[in-house]
């Protein structure tokens, strides 16, 4: 398999995990939109399901490589440049990574709006993205938009 084929993989498990339809909720938290191979840093523009004007950017790695560490400090083994990091850091906007354990289907978030010295050779996977962590990540972003001024004013096309 090569690595554009695991990195596809990685997506569509993506999709599914943060689409999840969760215990008591008619619809899911987000509705991913993927933004295209070539879209520097970000893969999917996420929009909160109940609150469509608020959304946030995911980059997600995947990887058949494992993990490192013991219990509680496992990391999947992934890795993000620096560079990349820079990017998401700068964006205005909730950023986070999506990693994904491809052949174990599962995935962990992590956020990327607070500046970091290095990249990363391994995502912590403290935060698997399941229900619970779904329903906090909307609360997240929801609450970031709410608590921002976001209307861009003194526009040259009004």
């Amino acid at each position: 398999m090569t690595a554009d084929d695991i990195g596809w993989r990685g997506e569509q498990i993506f999709i599914r995990l943060i689409s999840e339809l969760c215990p008591g909720r008619p619809t899911p938290y987000f509705r991913p939109c993927f933004l295209g191979d070539k879209f520097a840093t970000f893969d999917f523009l996420v929009q909160l399901v109940g609150s469509e004007g608020h959304f946030f950017f995911v980059q997600v790695k995947t990887t058949r490589q494992g993990y490192r560490g013991g219990p509680g400090t496992q990391h999947l083994l992934v890795n993000v440049y620096h560079e990349d990091i820079q990017r998401m850091v700068a964006c205005p906007i909730p950023t986070y990574i999506a990693g994904i354990d491809e052949p174990q289907h599962r995935g962990y978030l992590l956020s990327m709006n607070e500046p970091r010295s290095t990249g990363l050779g391994g995502l912590p996977a403290r935060h698997p993205l399941d229900c619970t962590a779904l329903e906090r990540l909307w609360h997240e972003v929801q609450g970031f938009w709410t608590s921002h001024p976001t209307a861009l004013t003194g526009s040259h096309f009004v």
